[in-house]
């Protein structure tokens, strides 16, 4: 297919060099010593995550499928949302008012008495875990790895009970 050429008058500008949108992906994965459900009943529980998230993350339920969260590092203190999904042992989460951030946790079934739970974090546009320079990705995979070690501490602890 041939390109039309502009209407007379028209202005089209050159093509823009090097354009493009910024984004990181950061995803850790960690084996649980408890049935999936079992995890899943702690991750699933709004109300819990303040004892399996990093320690410079503060999340908090403010209602039906809403957090707060405040990130002391980045001095990001916001508003999200939270789905809950039992039925697929699936948590989602993100913000209404931008696409700048998501993520989402799945729990997986294993051999009898094991699980393993993935983390997902996506950050688009100028942030700083998506520059290339800057100790910020370094950070972000200690937060995630250490969140998982969190959660396998809270289920190894509930499944001595």
């Amino acid at each position: 297919m041939l390109a039309t050429p502009p209407p007379d008058g028209a202005r089209v500008g050159p093509p823009r060099i090097g354009y493009g949108v910024r984004m990181a992906e950061f995803e850790a994965e960690r084996r649980m010593p408890a049935d999936a459900e079992q995890v899943f009943a702690v991750v699933g529980d709004l109300e819990r995550l303040p004892e399996w998230m990093p320690a410079p993350i503060g999340v908090r339920p403010t209602g039906d499928g809403e957090v707060h969260a405040d990130v002391e590092p980045r001095n990001v203190h916001a508003d999200g949302l939270v789905r809950v999904r039992p039925e697929q042992l699936r948590l989602e989460w993100g913000s209404e008012d931008s696409p700048d951030y998501a993520g989402w946790l799945q729990v997986f079934h294993a051999e009898p008495g094991r699980s393993s739970v993935t983390m997902h974090l996506s950050f688009l546009g100028e942030q700083p875990e998506t520059r290339e320079h800057g100790h910020a990705a370094d950070e972000v995979r200690a937060w995630l790895d250490d969140a998982l070690s969190r959660l396998e501490s809270v289920v190894a602890r509930e499944g001595v009970g």
